[in-house]
């Protein structure tokens, strides 16, 4: 054990130090229901310098790897119109304060990689804080589930919670982080979205099930997928108002036929919730 201890660098002491301190002291966060969980990191993690905080949840290390952040979605810097979203430049700049040094520890995924080659991992600060908490706190990003990255799911969806109940950041009264109706969306509105409506049908079709609000959006749910999934609480949802969250994809009228306009692929029932 001395000479495994020897071998790691004062930061990863650091970081283990406090994550076993957090775990020695559930007893005490458990006499408070006010206590968060706490996003400790877990197995694996290791040492990395941030060169470049390129939006609130990518960044670019040392190396020259690319990380996205595991759990979260912030404001995109580059929009479909090419201007940045509302809060992109707040979020980018609060990872960067948060992350001072650069100094950083990250814990890849199950699911190593994102279709961009980005790596995907939780990161953290120097003294053991996860940035994507630290995000959900100040109201600055969503919580995103995708399987298999399910390590923080719990406590990231808590970290959301109370942000959104204070209304912290952009979820402010009017702020961007709102459920949209499905009413309101636009033709040709695309990207991640929070949306509220009332779930018009369950329908299993093929591979896939399908879940419709409004007769507006569909939520597909595809094979790989549905073992996380009950059909039968899906089908408890029929008509009752529910909140969805996830990328919306506008469909070529020409090509969707009866099909509602909009998609969004549902990968985790934590991205289904009825409305509140």
């Amino acid at each position: 054990m001395p000479r495994v201890a020897a071998s790691l660098s004062s930061f990863a002491r650091t970081t283990v130090a406090r994550a076993i301190a957090v775990l020695l002291c559930t007893g005490c966060l458990a006499q408070g229901a006010a206590a968060a969980p706490a996003c400790v990191a877990g197995p694996g993690l290791a040492p990395a310098r941030v060169a470049k905080v390129i939006d609130g949840d990518t960044l670019a290390l040392a190396d020259g790897s690319r990380v996205r952040l595991i759990g979260v979605n912030a404001p995109e810097t580059r929009a479909n119109d090419g201007r940045p979203e509302p809060g992109a430049v707040e979020a980018t700049r609060f990872a960067r304060r948060f992350l001072g040094s650069g100094r950083v520890g990250i814990v890849v995924g199950p699911d190593r990689r994102d279709r961009y080659g980005r790596t995907l991992a939780h990161v953290y600060r120097d003294d053991g804080e996860s940035l994507e908490a630290a995000l959900l706190a100040a109201g600055l990003a969503r919580q995103v589930t995708v399987p298999p990255n399910l390590g923080q799911l719990d406590c990231l969806r808590e970290a959301e919670r109370r942000a959104r109940a204070a209304r912290a950041g952009l979820w402010r009264s009017g702020g961007a982080f709102a459920p949209r109706p499905t009413a309101m969306l636009a033709p040709g509105e695309s990207g991640f979205r929070l949306l509220r409506g009332r779930v018009s049908a369950v329908e299993p079709a093929g591979s896939a099930w399908w879940v419709e609000l409004d007769g507006r959006v569909s939520l597909r749910i595809d094979g790989a997928d549905r073992d996380y999934f009950s059909l039968d609480a899906l089908r408890a949802l029929s008509g009752r108002e529910v909140e969805a969250r996830g990328w919306l994809i506008w469909r070529d009228p020409a090509r969707r036929g009866s099909h509602p306009p909009w998609m969004m692929q549902l990968r985790h029932p934590a991205s289904l919730a009825p409305a509140a």
